[in-house]
């Protein structure tokens, strides 16, 4: 999958990196956006349409572009958002209850596929995951029932099709057994003075392979540099 293939090269390439090395300001952009428009049901935004958006973040410590979701469908974005970046999060410290075991069931079996397929086939997807995110965080995990997210089972169009992406992948997510294949980053963002929506992305739990790879990465800067070491004292004068 391409995610989980970027995923695994930027673990790699993490850890041959100085842990003194700085990082610019987080930079926030869409990757994708669209609106969902359902006259008969609940929506979280309180009316008949609900914006929707997939973000790429750069500047953060987990790659040179990544993908990050809303996880607070009710707080706006305001325009010039700082973000901080804070990692490896235990999702039990963010929802109460199950919430976040069900959040990772979500990643683990839907996020790895999101870039597969033609453009219009991923931003289905995209805008699917974020629906079916914010459904398990602010409501029940099924798009078609719940209190405060509800839509109509004859949606159509664009509408119909990320509302029934969403509920294909919570169907999906209902009966994974956890792996715990991520590692959760959460990213805060503040505006000004006043909060602006959080976001939330992940980076993969190296494999024993890769921990391999990286332990050999490390053992040559290692050697390079005694090797540098040594080359300088047989020359000093």
């Amino acid at each position: 999958m391409k995610i989980k293939f970027a995923l695994k090269t930027a673990a790699i390439a993490a850890a041959l990196v100085f842990s003194g090395a700085s990082h610019a300001a987080i930079g926030y952009a869409p990757h994708v956006a669209g609106l969902v428009t359902d006259t008969h049901g609940t929506l979280l935004s309180g009316t008949a349409s609900q914006g929707v958006s997939a973000y790429d973040l750069t500047g953060t410590s987990l790659g040179a572009q990544i993908l990050a979701f809303c996880v607070e469908a009710k707080v706006a974005q305001g325009d010039g958002t700082v973000y901080t970046e804070h990692d490896k999060v235990n999702l039990s410290t963010l929802w109460s209850g199950a919430t976040g075991n069900k959040v990772k069931a979500l990643f683990e079996t839907s996020y790895g596929t999101l870039l597969d397929g033609t453009t219009v086939e991923q931003k289905k997807k995209l805008l699917g995951f974020q629906l079916a995110l914010w459904d398990l965080i602010e409501d029940d995990g099924d798009m078609y029932h719940g209190t405060t997210q509800k839509f109509s089972t004859g949606l159509t169009g664009n509408s119909g099709a990320y509302v029934a992406t969403a509920q294909q992948m919570l169907t999906a997510a209902s009966t994974h057994t956890l792996t715990n294949m991520y590692n959760y980053s959460t990213f805060t963002g503040v505006a000004g003075s006043t909060h602006s929506q959080n976001l939330l992305s992940v980076s993969a739990v190296p494999e024993a392979d890769t921990w391999a790879m990286m332990a050999v990465g490390l053992g040559l800067i290692g050697f390079m540099g005694r090797r540098k070491s040594d080359e300088s004292e047989k020359f000093a004068v």
